[in-house]
């Protein structure tokens, strides 16, 4: 799962009420995940973070638990579990936008344009994401393209504008990996990100303050699902731990804890006041009318994009 995306208070609970213990691995991102689930019939988890399309696929493929049947299931919208499908529960969802320190960036870009065309004062210090739809998402928006385009004239054409701004990047591990692991963390002043990093960068830099900003035009969505391993040797464990996490007290604990957009409806119900005024959490619990969520991509246009990347990145290691 990704960092910081599970309470703390919540795992000590479910430790103590069930003597048994959690082991969180990691990733830091989609395709990082999707490699090893592509490569191994035995997943070594029980429960994986997938995003709405993987869900999706991976359900398909009888890799993963149905899941249609579970009792607090009923607490979650219904958008929201369409986009996960039967195989998956919905958990968080949230906009890609910019994080950015404060004190160093005092006017953050409010268009895609200004984040791949920004001053000269933050070239070589903005960071990026090394995704198969992510690492085109500024450049193409800036351009008028939807990030998950399957044209791959489109994609192409745009290439020598995703090299001009490869050059003023930093880097493009994951921000929050980034700054925990990375003895030049102090030169990284945006990057991309997903909604609610912000708050996982101030808890950790107690001595910066970061901020989040989803840039104008319609937002990019993303949804974290929870599924279960088919393979799992321990699938009714998995299972009640799935039902725990939907229970609207436990929900409203981890997103008051994480600081992130829950898509537990009867959680919305429990949550305080500063989380229902703090705008980067989306608390309507719906999905923005104009907003664009995540949707499967074909083979032809995985591979292209992929091949895009390894230039990408082949070139940035060669100036770094």
């Amino acid at each position: 799962m990704w960092e910081d995306t599970l309470s703390p208070a919540v795992i000590e609970q479910w430790q103590q009420d069930t003597a048994t213990t959690l082991q969180l691995t990691h990733f830091d991102s989609d395709d990082e995940r999707n490699v090893l689930m592509s490569r191994s019939e035995q997943l070594p988890f029980d429960i994986v973070v997938l995003d709405n399309v993987s869900a999706q696929v991976y359900g398909q493929l009888g890799r993963l638990e149905n899941l249609s049947k579970l009792d607090n299931r009923k607490h979650q919208s219904t958008q929201w579990q369409q986009a996960c499908g039967n195989y998956a529960i919905p958990y968080f969802w949230g906009s890609v936008g910019i994080v950015y320190r404060k004190d160093k960036v005092p006017k953050p870009p409010q268009t895609w344009q200004e984040f791949v065309h920004p001053p000269p004062e933050l070239a070589g210090h903005i960071g990026m994401i090394n995704d198969t739809i992510d690492t085109f998402l500024p450049v193409l928006n800036s351009l008028g393209i939807a990030p998950d385009t399957e044209d791959a004239q489109l994609l192409q054409q745009s290439f020598a504008d995703i090299m001009v701004f490869s050059a003023k990047v930093l880097t493009y591990e994951y921000v929050l990996s980034y700054v925990r692991s990375n003895p030049n963390a102090d030169k990284l002043h945006m990057a991309l990100a997903y909604s609610g990093d912000e708050h996982s960068l101030n808890r950790y830099q107690d001595e910066i303050e970061w901020g989040f900003i989803v840039p104008q035009g319609p937002p990019y969505i993303w949804v974290d699902c929870l599924a279960i391993n088919q393979a799992s040797k321990n699938k009714q464990l998995a299972i009640s731990f799935l039902e725990y996490l939907s229970d609207p007290t436990i929900a409203a604990t981890n997103a008051i804890d994480v600081k992130a957009a829950t898509t537990n409806r009867s959680a919305l119900k429990l949550l305080p006041q500063w989380y229902l005024n703090d705008a980067s959490l989306a608390v309507q619990g719906t999905l923005p009318q104009q907003g664009q969520i995540d949707s499967p991509l074909s083979a032809a246009n995985i591979s292209l994009r992929a091949k895009v990347i390894n230039r990408i990145l082949k070139h940035h290691e060669t100036q770094h």
